[in-house]
């Protein structure tokens, strides 16, 4: 009894800290010493293969290579079935088939079966002798009284090895998410861009054709003035050469002709400046660069691009600006696409046509906080619910999706604002009394500022 106290101590003491592969041959080596087997392993049962896998082996002492054999004609196979086999001599005479124990020579067998944590078969424990097994009963004993550690631990090692593998596939699923969502924001980033170089592309359209359109009347009066210049002149020189010029046709034909040249002056200056506003405003729509300007006499070269559009809706414009010019330092062309886009979105939303309104206006107010401008820009038009208000900056949102509208307008506005001018944009309306947005900006922004916002 001591001598077997002392066998237990020794395995267990050896088993201490192991686990998985070196648990099992750490006490497989221990069980293969202590009964005297020639061979023992512990292997797992594959029941619809009918074979059965070692994952310790020791022969002759040494740990060595594990193998997988078929379960039929064997003694395992009996174990297989949850019986225990021990057959201390003749083994090859009961299983002339189990051409293995042929090979080998094996005369003593001693099987054990090992049950999962439900009852259910799940592998076996085997001694192999080559000589008659002297005490058969040990070996069963033994084998009996670690046979559920076994098993536990085959759970264990088998549970971890699913967790390993479930983590891998879901680190493998959450790289190919995370590459698919950088592509993803790839895309959206190259669409993002594409989006405001049209909208750009189309402000810059409309812009022109506003121009032309403005420049038509200046440059009409100006060539009916030529013309009548000519007119008259052709006049005076043909009374001339028939000498039947008088005084007084002279001197209406002077008076008509410096009416003509002031008006020509007059109208090819205002030509001159609606082109000179176009230029600056066509440079600045197409450049990112940061520069310090007066922000009064940019914000009048801007509008003044837009007077046609608002002349031909009748709307007029009102400026309430500070005495003292505001000189600040920003990107002039995401300025100018935000203050354009609220100007046309005033003109198609707060001033519809089927609103038949009077006395259209739109308002800019222009004030100083600290190191921050403050621009309102408010309209008189029909206003808007509350309940749409909150859904305004939303990418596609529109009440107008059938007459044109992207419902981009607004959202490419607060994003840029927010962005790359690093400011903000907040919204007051009622119904019935029109609309006000007002813009906060900083009077300078670092040079790097957008570069940083667009990488980021």
């Amino acid at each position: 009894m001591a001598n077997v106290e002392r066998i237990l101590q020794e395995i267990i003491t050896s088993l201490k800290s192991t686990y998985g592969h070196e648990f099992f041959n750490s006490l497989n080596l221990q069980l293969s010493k202590h009964i005297g087997a020639d061979y023992t392993f512990i292997a797992r049962l594959n029941k619809k293969t009918n074979t059965s896998k070692t994952i310790s082996l020791v022969a002759k002492g040494k740990l060595a290579e594990n193998f997988e054999y078929s379960l039929k004609d064997t003694p395992c196979a009996d174990i297989s079935d949850d019986s225990l086999c021990i057959f201390p001599q003749g083994i090859c005479e009961l299983y002339p088939d189990d051409q293995l124990l042929q090979d080998m020579n094996i005369e003593g067998y001693v099987g054990t079966p090992l049950r999962d944590s439900q009852g259910n078969m799940m592998g076996i424990v085997v001694a192999l002798h080559e000589k008659k097994i002297e005490n058969p009963d040990f070996a069963v004993t033994l084998f009996e009284l670690f046979s559920g550690r076994i098993s536990a631990e085959i759970e264990r090692t088998e549970r971890e090895q699913e967790l390993q593998e479930l983590t891998k596939t879901l680190e493998d699923k959450v790289k190919e998410r995370t590459q698919e969502l950088s592509q993803a924001i790839d895309r959206l980033k190259q669409t993002q861009q594409e989006v405001l170089a049209k909208e750009k592309m189309a402000s810059l359209g409309a812009l022109v054709a506003g121009v032309a359109h403005e420049i038509n009347s200046p440059l009409g009066v100006a060539i009916l003035s030529g013309s009548m210049i000519d007119e008259t002149a052709k006049e005076i020189n043909g009374k001339i050469i028939d000498q039947s010029l008088s005084k007084q046709e002279l001197q209406t034909g002077l008076a008509n002709i410096k009416q003509s040249i002031t008006a020509l002056n007059f109208n090819l200056q205002r030509a001159a400046k609606l082109v000179d506003n176009f230029k600056q405003v066509a440079i600045d729509r197409n450049t990112d660069d940061i520069r310090q300007f007066t922000f009064s006499s940019w914000l009048d070269s801007l509008l003044s691009s837009l007077m046609p559009m608002l002349k031909k809706n009748n709307i007029s414009l009102q400026m309430h600006l500070p005495e003292q010019p505001t000189t600040i330092t920003t990107c002039p062309s995401k300025l100018a696409q935000v203050i354009s886009n609220l100007v046309i979105n005033a003109v198609i939303h707060g001033f519809p046509e089927k609103a038949n309104l009077v006395d259209k206006k739109l308002t800019f107010t222009l004030t100083e906080h600290k190191q921050r401008i403050i621009l309102s820009i408010a309209d008189n038009g029909i206003g808007i619910e509350n309940e749409l208000i909150k859904h305004l900056f939303e990418p596609f949102y529109t009440t107008k999706r059938g007459q044109g509208s992207t419902g981009l307008g607004l959202s490419i506005v607060r994003n840029i604002l927010t962005g790359a001018l690093r400011g903000s944009i907040d919204i007051t309306s009622q119904v019935d009394q029109g609309t006000k947005f007002t813009i906060s900006l900083p009077k300078k922004i670092e040079a790097n500022s957008i570069t940083e916002i667009e990488e980021a």
